[in-house]
């Protein structure tokens, strides 16, 4: 050859080889293969035979050395398919949240939390016979099997004689990415390798160890892999990168656990190719961290800013690949997107959201629906029955577009985002070029995911997942969790999932395939090692205890003994059942010898304070108290079966919410036993009570709305309540009905009139949607949101760009109309200065972007401050959330404020509840704004103490105290005089009497 790196013909000369091979480029028949060393016979045949691993032009076979070639071309190297591996251990959500809502948990509010509100269906768990070594171990042994099983073994393609590899042999690579370490120094790799080591015959020759930060360890794992396989020094076999992790939680936090495992398999011509460029964005931030010798598997984290540094790499990242591909709009080369899963199905939405106005800021409505569920929602199937799982969420999500895409998505590409705190994030594309080496989704869910699985309800979820969680730092140790919690559990430990065995006094770990169900394994797979270590082994953790004909039971009760212990806890009075009680004595708390700690003795006679409602034979009539009629009482029309029903036509919003009444008595409301309940729900009464609790009839085109319920304003819609045995309310849309929808009324709640309402009048000089009103610019600047049909539940309001921040400028996105809104707009103007604020709304598009609000200046007056007015805010009315008091003046006097407070029994000091005396704390807000808080400048503060009356936004910690002087002489229901007095200089005085 010219150039020394190939030769025209073999000549039959001998050579010294250099142990380098070449790539031959002339005519010469046979192969080109490495040899080790320097060999001194080797010789050129034209047509000889060799055992390298790759095809030439020619042949160079060193003598007496193995044969090897380098630099092989891998061209379209990506993913052949994901190995996915969860624990067996699942519950509902829906349960979860009923269980959560619970008096002593969470309460009624959590219902809808975890499903509508961060999308989750279920959440997968383990005990601690598992943890993130034992899964590593799980996922490659059957991604091995499979490969074998299936027979999609292609190392042969790059084979001298066109044989495959042995499967343990065919291996060349496999990094381990996670953020749940076991081990500062041995990596989760090295146990892997144990499986090569058995049944590979001593296989030791398989590249890579640990990558690891914080839930990008997996991707990290994934680019190393990929990287290897592209490289020059890639020898023909498969790349394994393994992510695995379990997102622990806590007793109260249990429905945010999950876990689960990925061995995502590289080599060439690969179904999922990696796609044109990638771009990264790693930078030193500390949302998020692990420290050595922190005292939990959990870790310290900033929530909030987490997600913020996420939404800030996944814009860098956007933005460097953007250019890398010549400022091509990544949503136009882009069918599918993954995300990485933080912490459920909102935050994918949220990112997704967030890339689709970088592009098309015009989208909204159903467009921006329809692209959610076309390019979003295929990746998500995986992750809202699995939960959090860390490292391993954007490779579940991958193989959720290719398993329930299949064929539809052949020639597409998927855009993928992967992100661990601290941060680091890689975004790039794979483009879809043939069926990967995957069951369908519903295939996989029948054969693997739900196979062997066990359902579990709360109340026995908690306590064996926790034992797991409690096995932090623990040195000898062995899993007792299934045999405590459930000994038939150990009847269900599946035959190929590794399970530990024990952690002795060094910390060292030892793991059993089958665990304590399987037999000990077979002396030929036995290692030296096995005896020179001293490692435990199967037969070292007893006999399987006695299997009981009892198998596992579902232990949850009937469906109609939730719906009564449900309505029981929500109508039960804890005020009245503290007289169910008699006190014993105070005595000193065993720990802590300075807290002293009240016995009290439940009564024999003691009264059931909850009640369930049972039907009572009488005569009644039902009435339906909704938003469609701004929540004026409706008679419903009785049916011949005994059923009520009502018939209304969908509004604008495109949903309604609602509760009954019996015999038209407010203070025998049936509502739902969560806020904003889907039909067939829990109904809840007759009882006064649940003043939040709605039905909520969401029309709109929502993952979670069934198709047939989604309507547009003007459908009809058909309520039905039935009382038999147990009631039961639906509703029904009435398919080809369509009604004359009432037009809606805008109303402005502004700084200038305390925050009441003041309604927008239609802006006939513009077109129909449009409403305005003019106001002045005063010291009270100016400040608003906007609210429909005089109803605070459906406020519209801005979005702040911090969550912290109260108000906006004009530019923020709008949001609602809901009860969320606690922002307002902020007009930046000159004092005196005339605005015209106003309001859009496009009748046909119910989505945020559908609004629009503005202002402009129109004018200069000379201004007219308000005369100032005074709330007094406390226990009372929740600080102010819930309403404030207003305080009277004489006619003509500003200089003199009063108003009313009741005395309650109540503790001063939270951390000693049961210390409690009869009083009421409060201040004063001038003109309903936080920001002109009247308050005294020290807490507890009675009259007769020495303090300065302060009025500004610093007074959150800080206010009057009645009755915590004994002066006050306060007394249970007593009712006192507040005055404020504010002198000709400004200063403020405050006194009070019974």
């Amino acid at each position: 050859g010219k150039d020394g790196k190939g030769f025209a013909k073999g000549d039959g000369k001998g050579f010294k080889g250099d142990g380098k091979g070449f790539k031959g480029d002339g005519k010469g028949k046979g192969e080109f293969m490495k040899g080790k060393g320097k060999g001194d016979g080797g010789e050129m045949v034209s047509s000889g035979k060799g055992k390298g691993k790759f095809k030439g032009d020619g042949q160079m076979v060193p003598a007496g050395q193995q044969q090897v070639v380098y630099q092989r071309q891998s061209r379209n190297a990506g993913i052949h398919t994901i190995e996915i591996y969860t624990p067996q251990f699942w519950f509902e959500q829906t349960e979860m949240e009923e269980f959560d809502a619970r008096p002593d948990r969470y309460g009624p509010s959590v219902i809808g939390k975890y499903t509508k509100g961060i999308g989750q269906i279920q959440a997968r768990f383990n005990t601690d016979d598992e943890d993130p070594v034992s899964f590593c171990m799980t996922v490659v042994h059957r991604l091995l099997e499979r490969i074998e099983e299936k027979g999609f073994n292609e190392t042969g393609r790059y084979q001298p004689d066109g044989v495959a590899l042995g499967v343990y042999h065919a291996i060349g690579r496999i990094d381990v990415g996670t953020e749940s370490i076991v081990d500062r120094s041995k990596s989760m790799k090295s146990y892997v390798m144990d499986i090569f080591e058995r049944y590979g015959d001593g296989e030791s020759n398989v590249e890579g160890v640990d990558q690891y930060n914080a839930c990008y360890g997996g991707q990290a794992a994934g680019l190393a892999v990929l990287s290897w396989v592209e490289s020059d020094r890639w020898d023909g076999r498969y790349g394994i990168a393994v992510a695995t992790d379990i997102s622990e939680a806590h007793p109260f936090f249990i429905a945010f656990v999950g876990a689960a495992t990925t061995a995502t398999l590289f080599f060439p011509d690969a179904p999922l190719a990696h796609h044109s460029q990638r771009a990264t964005c790693i930078l030193h931030r500390l949302d998020f961290c692990k420290p050595v010798g922190w005292h939990d598997m959990a870790p310290v984290t900033d929530g909030k800013y987490s997600v913020e540094c996420y939404l800030d790499a996944l814009d860098s990242c956007y933005k460097t690949l953007r250019k890398k591909v010549n400022d091509r709009e990544l949503f136009q080369i882009t069918d599918y997107n993954v995300f990485h899963t933080g912490g459920g199905y909102h935050i994918v939405k949220k990112a997704f959201e967030r890339l689709l106005r970088n592009e098309r800021p015009e989208c909204r409505g159903s467009e921006r629906e329809e692209l959610t569920a076309l390019r979003l929602h295929p990746s998500c199937h995986i992750l809202k029955r699995v939960g959090p799982c860390h490292t391993v969420s954007s490779f579940l999500n991958t193989a959720s577009v290719a398993m329930s895409q299949m064929q539809e998505a052949l020639g597409k590409v998927i855009m993928v985002f992967t992100y661990g705190s601290g941060c680091a994030a890689t975004m790039y594309q794979l483009r879809i070029d043939d069926i990967a080496y995957f069951d369908p989704l519903e295939v996989w869910f029948l054969k693997r995911f739900y196979k062997n699985s066990v359902k579990m309800n709360p109340g026995d979820a908690i306590p064996i997942h926790n034992i797991y969680v409690e096995t932090w730092m623990k040195f000898e140790y062995k899993p007792f969790g299934r045999q405590k919690e459930n000994p038939d559990l150990l009847h269900a430990l599946e035959e190929d999932v590794y399970y530990l065995g024990e952690i002795d006094k060094f910390g060292r770990r030892f793991y059993h395939r089958g665990g304590i169900k399987a037999r000990p394994l077979d002396k030929k797979y036995e290692l030296p090692a096995d005896t020179a270590e001293g490692r435990p082994t199967r037969k070292h953790w007893g006999p399987l205890p006695e299997d009981k004909k009892n198998k596992i039971e579902d232990k949850l009760t009937t469906v109609d003994e939730k719906r009564r212990q449900i309505e029981y806890d929500m109508t039960f009075d804890h005020e009245a059942e503290e007289g169910n009680y008699m006190e014993i004595g105070e005595f000193n708390d065993t720990y802590r010898r300075d807290q002293k700690v009240k016995i009290l003795k439940p009564l024999p006679d003691r009264k059931q304070h909850g009640t369930t409602i049972e039907p009572d034979g009488l005569q009644h009539s039902y009435q339906i108290v909704g938003t469609w009629a701004r929540r004026q009482s409706q008679e419903m029309t009785q049916n011949s079966d005994g059923s009520w029903y009502f018939e209304f036509t969908l509004g604008e919003n495109r949903w309604e919410e609602f509760y009954l009444t019996q015999d038209g008595d407010k203070k025998r409301r049936i509502y739902p036993h969560v806020e904003r309940a889907a039909k067939d729900g829990v109904a809840v009464g007759p009882h006064d009570g649940g003043q939040s609790h709605f039905w909520f009839l969401d029309c709109r085109e929502r993952v979670d709305v069934p198709a047939d319920q989604m309507g547009v304003p003007g459908d009809r819609y058909r309520v039905t309540f039935r009382w038999k045995k147990m009631k039961e309310l639906t509703w029904t849309k009435l398919q080809g009905e369509v009604g004359e929808v009432d037009r809606s009324q805008y109303f402005i709640a502004g700084s200038w009139t305390d925050f009441e309402l003041e309604e927008l009048k239609p802006d006939t000089s513009r077109r129909k949607g449009w409403y305005s009103t003019e106001v002045q610019m005063t010291s009270l600047g100016l400040e608003f949101k906007l609210v429909r049909n005089e109803d605070y539940s459906q406020a519209i309001y801005p979005v702040p760009t911090k969550r912290e921040d109260r108000t906006c400028g004009k530019h923020a996105a709008i949001n609602g109309p809901d009860a969320s809104g606690a922002t307002f707009w902020k007009v930046d103007g000159v004092l005196g200065g005339v605005y015209r604020i106003a309001f859009f709304r496009d009748a046909e598009d119910c989505e945020p972007a559908g609004m629009r609000v503005e202002w402009t200046k129109i004018d200069d007056r000379p201004i007219v401050e308000l005369e100032p007015t005074y709330y007094l805010v406390g226990p009372f009315n929740d600080w102010g959330q819930k309403d404030m008091r207003k305080m009277r003046h004489p006619p003509g006097d500003v200089s003199v404020f009063t108003g009313e407070v009741e005395i309650e029994e109540m503790a001063p000091d939270e951390k000693s509840p049961e210390k409690k005396k009869f009083m009421m704390p409060f201040k004063i807000v001038q003109h309903k704004m936080p920001t002109r808080c009247v308050h005294p400048d020290k807490d507890k503060c009675t009259q007769l103490m020495e303090h300065k009356v302060v009025m500004d936004d610093k007074g959150k910690d800080l206010s009057w105290h009645i009755g915590a002087h004994p002066a006050d002489k306060a007394k249970k229901g007593d009712v006192f005089s507040v005055k404020l007095q504010i002198a000709p200089t400004g200063a403020m005085t405050i006194s009070w009497s019974k």
